[in-house]
């Protein structure tokens, strides 16, 4: 693996960490340039598919304020990367307020420009799991 794909995926880490905190409707967006159509999402041991992957956001972004916050550490070698961050999470329905901390573990794959690198798999854990109510 070449160094600039290495670079190309720690961007991505970082432009997909900003572009979180803009709503649903830009996170949407934003899975367009970075998840191959194709992709999977492990989150809370279920594989699923991309729309499934957006499906499930969209339940989870009307039951919650989710904001990305504190961003840790970051691992990049060849085509894997990892992130460490901090996600402070509100219910809609009560008020309360949730810190959860989160790994992601991705795949990457590298494309030729203009699309670039982007996610074939990716692997979510938090320490404090959220359902949709």
């Amino acid at each position: 693996m070449s160094q600039n794909f290495e670079n190309a995926i720690r961007e991505r880490f970082e432009q997909g960490f900003k572009n979180w905190n803009n709503g649903y409707d830009a996170w949407l967006d934003w899975c367009e340039t970075l998840y191959e159509p194709d992709a999977h999402y492990n989150v809370y041991s279920d594989r699923l598919t991309l729309q499934q992957y957006k499906d499930m956001m969209g339940q989870l972004f009307q039951a919650y304020d989710i904001e990305l916050g504190e961003f840790h550490n970051m691992i990049v070698e060849g085509e894997w990367g990892a992130i460490r961050y901090n996600v402070y999470i509100i219910d809609k329905r009560t008020g309360e307020r949730i810190e959860q901390k989160t790994m992601e573990f991705v795949k990457f794959k590298e494309n030729p420009e203009p699309i670039g690198v982007r996610v074939i798999e990716g692997w979510a854990l938090s320490d404090k799991p959220l359902s949709a109510h």
